[in-house]
């Protein structure tokens, strides 16, 4: 059992840093719960490669959650950026893993094999979770015993100014037709009920660019329970290095398998297999008009085989 340590115990921030959770930190919650139970362990997995400018941020607002029992595990895939030296100073309160050429599937599954909470969630190394986020969790897990993931508000931002006006803010209950339609729910601002790893559901370990909606669609067809927490808050960073913004064929594929795949699953009903099938084909006619020609013999084979 690790209790959330103070502001006073960690790093002090650097000089320009402040506010949440540089200078600021949630209030710290008893030791028992009101009922006299004990809090659920909640573990936090990070997968990490090259984010040193973030990670801080990242690891502060997990340990400033003032929360009786957590555990934070990150597993590097080989920094070579200074982010190990950062995240030497939070030594104390942070598991690091080092696992080189891992990618960021495997290094989430890898973690979440060896967290011991009865709450996971997933972080990464660029995004923070907002105070209180924990004790949120928590009351949500007891108040919705037959849910298994909960999923709360998250913030987007631009660069290092974590402020609003904001991006977007997504709170959304989550629904197979919302999902088809974009990505309703997020990990920014996610916990999931240990039993669903236990059942050993995880993450593809070869997807690298959608590996969380077809994570999200598949907790959904094996019947894991989705619950929202606006009260959750979770932010979610883009920047010019992000994974997001950066073209790989994989980007064009992975989606599009997973259509594919949507689209002959007999778990969801005709309508949904055929709204699949419609994103299927704007897929295809956006890749093309993309001139990504080397996709098209992969990719049209999909729009004649039947559902």
């Amino acid at each position: 059992m690790m209790r959330c340590p103070t502001l006073a115990d960690l790093p002090k921030p650097p000089a320009d840093k402040t506010g949440w959770p540089w200078t600021e930190e949630s209030e710290r919650l008893p030791d028992a719960m009101q009922d006299g139970g004990a809090w659920p362990r909640i573990s936090v997995v990070t997968p990490l490669l090259n984010q040193k400018p973030f990670i801080e941020e990242t690891i502060r607002s997990i340990l400033l959650q003032g929360y009786p029992d957590v555990e934070h595990i990150v597993i590097d895939g080989g920094s070579t950026d200074g982010s190990l030296e950062v995240i030497e100073q939070y030594a104390p309160w942070v598991k690091s893993i080092v696992r080189k050429g891992e990618g960021q599937s495997a290094a989430l599954n890898r973690g979440f094999r060896e967290a011991t909470g009865e709450l996971l969630g997933w972080q990464n190394s660029d995004d923070f979770y907002g105070p209180d986020n924990f004790r949120q969790a928590a009351l949500a897990a007891a108040q919705y015993p037959d849910c298994d993931i909960f999923n709360g508000l998250v913030r987007g931002f631009q660069g290092l100014n974590s402020r609003p006006p904001w991006l977007f803010e997504n709170c959304k209950e989550f629904s197979r037709a919302s999902l088809l339609e974009e990505v309703c729910v997020m990990n920014q601002s996610m916990f999931f009920r240990r039993k669903i790893f236990d059942r050993g559901v995880f993450l593809e370990d070869d997807l690298h660019y959608a590996m969380d909606v077809e994570y999200f669609w598949r907790l959904s067809l094996e019947g894991f329970q989705y619950q929202v927490v606006p009260a959750m808050v979770g932010y979610y960073r883009q920047h010019e290095n992000a994974k997001s913004n950066s073209y790989n064929v994989r980007g064009d594929l992975e989606p599009y398998a997973l259509l594919r795949s949507l689209c002959r699953d007999k778990r969801l009903d005709r309508r949904l297999r055929l709204r699949a099938r419609e994103q299927l084909r704007a897929r295809f006619l956006k890749s093309f008009s993309s001139a990504r020609r080397t996709l098209l013999k992969k990719l049209a084979i999909e729009l004649i085989l039947p559902i």
